[in-house]
């Protein structure tokens, strides 16, 4: 192959592409289409469309990056068995990716802008030296739970219902809290299963995870609560606005993701390889499985 005909091929090969885990990312889409599906009308497709991509590549791309950048991580992280070496420039380029998506969002909506800057500095409070919310298992807990999963839901509905919605409309509607308190408690399921093979890393730092506090074991474990409460409300939700046929596959993956999770948790700390496999194996299923069947619903709606 030509010189030139490398370098073509060389740019996506960069560290610092690789550090935005976009594949990873993308697995976060539930959260964002369970929003949309609840919101009352999907009123402008391309808008949900636009903020999709605003969001997951742009805000959870820099975002991601900027952990890893303050992190630097030497053993597997989400999406990445060998992580990157972090140079000095990646967390210019974790800030300068979440600026770039701002336009984007402003299409979307101004509320959906908002919601943008709210999980961009959410994100900055979890991982920044100054605040580090990553480090208190409780704070940690709660910025992935109210930023990722509520605001993250919240992102969806808006960009579902445009900008022509009243916010305060769409702020006092019931049917808005109860997504978002679902999305929370999913996210905090998913969250820990990202943890659980990170304890030696996490400790070292001196990251006090469910998994670090608790043990791997007992942590993915009780990790099966919120995760399970937020599928029964998940699943609820469906069958009472789109039937029970609709609401079985849900509960199928649910019930699937909770005995992996299960059988997993029995002989977490043994082998780390084994350990990233299977928990990559947990989030690609409720990421991929949980992403389909709300399009579906969204589609169908």
């Amino acid at each position: 192959m030509s010189a030139a005909g490398e370098q073509r091929l060389a740019w996506h090969r960069h560290p610092w592409l690789r550090h935005l885990r976009l594949s990873f990312n993308a697995l976060l889409s539930p959260i964002y289409l369970w929003g949309a599906w609840s919101a009352p009308a999907l009123e402008e497709p391309w808008r949900l469309v636009l903020g999709w991509f605003a969001l997951h590549v742009f805000l959870y791309g820099g975002t991601t990056a900027l952990n890893t950048s303050i992190d630097r991580d030497e053993g597997p992280i989400g999406g990445m068995r060998h992580p990157e070496p972090v140079d000095g420039g990646l967390l210019r380029w974790s800030i300068a990716v979440q600026v770039a998506g701002l336009p984007l969002a402003w299409v979307v909506g101004p509320a959906f802008l908002v919601t943008y800057v709210v999980l961009g500095l959410l994100a900055a409070a979890y991982s920044l030296p100054a605040t580090r919310w990553k480090s208190s298992t409780a704070g940690s807990l709660a910025v992935v739970a109210l930023g990722q999963g509520g605001v993250g839901s919240l992102a969806g509905w808006w960009a579902a219902v445009g900008p022509q919605a009243a916010p305060g409309a769409v702020l006092a509607s019931p049917g808005l809290w109860w997504a978002a308190l679902a999305a929370g408690l999913l996210v905090v399921g998913q969250y820990v299963v990202s943890q659980a093979y990170q304890v030696d890393e996490d400790e070292r730092r001196g990251d006090r995870t469910l998994p670090v506090v608790l043990g791997p074991q007992r942590a993915l474990r009780l990790a099966l609560v919120p995760a399970a409460l937020g599928a029964l409300m998940l699943v609820g939700t469906v069958a009472l606005t789109s039937g029970v046929w609709w609401a079985l596959p849900g509960a199928l993956l649910g019930a699937m993701l909770a005995v992996g999770q299960w059988r997993w948790s029995a002989r977490v700390g043994e082998d780390l390889d084994a350990d990233y496999a299977a928990a990559m194996r947990l989030v690609r299923l409720g990421g991929l499985g949980l992403g389909a069947y709300l399009l579906a619903l969204l589609v169908a709606a």
